[in-house]
């Protein structure tokens, strides 16, 4: 029985963090892609300004 709630925790915990690692890459996803938005924006600009 206790390896039966054992188990259960530690499956628990893994999916948790499965989620927030996740949660962490989506962040990380977005952003970098505003970043990118950022350059794309700017960078007409620095070519005119050249």
């Amino acid at each position: 029985m206790m390896d039966y709630q054992y188990r259960r925790k530690a499956l628990q915990s893994l999916k948790t963090e499965k989620e927030e690692v996740k949660q962490e890459f989506k962040n990380e996803y977005a952003k970098s892609k505003s970043l990118l938005a950022t350059i794309i924006s700017f960078f007409p600009f620095v070519n005119h300004s050249s």
